[in-house]
């Protein structure tokens, strides 16, 4: 294999590791299921391969498409290598109401310059937060500016306050997180976003779904929100 292929193979180990991996909460899942000595195995090999781009000067740019899916560029410029990835995240909204779907909205959700950051301390460090699992609500009108931090005025009550969503892979690069919120008053949500912390202003991605979207809900009803990605 030449350098080049190495390169590119160790990249691709990376993003393969890193994007699927440590992106949601795939850590906790191993962490569980996999034997220990088999998971330090692992986890040693991984940060190797992490430590060496890291020793080479990997950089890490994350650049967001028209159709609201993202390229991530590692690049090594004084060896003119790289190596690119293709990141989507959607939004999926389901209400429901005596067991009943009555609103279904699908939307892209637009990374924060927070959101960027953290993907970089995921793919380029050894990883200092925790997976993107938290989803929020509100009913704000506000278009997602990418310098949030936070919802603005983040819903905390009927049930709708900020919770973790349940990991599950869907294929090779691809995975949901997803939390039916049990309504317990009446509100209104249209604006949503996903955190990688329960509390504090850590968001990573966000979405505006729009008046025409709103979900006015009530006690009983159950708001179930999932958050999808993929890697190509």
């Amino acid at each position: 294999m030449t350098g080049r292929n190495k390169w590119e193979y160790g990249c691709a180990v990376l993003l393969a590791a890193l994007v699927v991996s440590c992106l949601l909460e795939a850590y906790y899942y191993n962490s569980v299921l996999m034997p220990d000595v088999l998971k330090q195995g692992r986890e040693e090999g991984f940060w190797y391969v992490v430590n060496r781009l890291k020793d080479a000067g990997l950089e890490v740019t994350v650049n967001q498409q028209p159709d609201g899916s993202y390229n991530v560029r590692f690049a090594l410029p004084a060896k003119g290598l790289e190596f690119n990835a293709k990141l989507e995240l959607h939004m999926l909204v389901k209400q429901y109401r005596d067991g009943i779907i009555i609103s279904e909205t699908y939307h892209a959700l637009t990374l924060t310059d927070l959101g960027k950051d953290w993907i970089e301390d995921q793919l380029g460090d050894s990883p200092s937060t925790d997976p993107a699992k938290w989803i929020g609500c509100s009913n704000s009108s506000d278009s997602v500016d990418t310098g949030w931090s936070v919802l603005p005025s983040e819903i905390t009550t009927d049930g709708l306050s900020r919770a973790a969503g349940t990991y599950v892979s869907t294929g090779t690069g691809a995975w949901n997180v997803t939390n039916s919120f049990s309504v317990s008053g009446a509100n209104s949500t249209k604006l949503y976003g996903i955190y990688h912390a329960s509390t504090g202003d850590y968001l990573v991605a966000a979405e505006q779904q729009g008046v025409g979207n709103q979900k006015n809900v009530q006690a009983g009803d159950t708001l179930e929100i999932t958050v999808q990605g993929s890697v190509t």
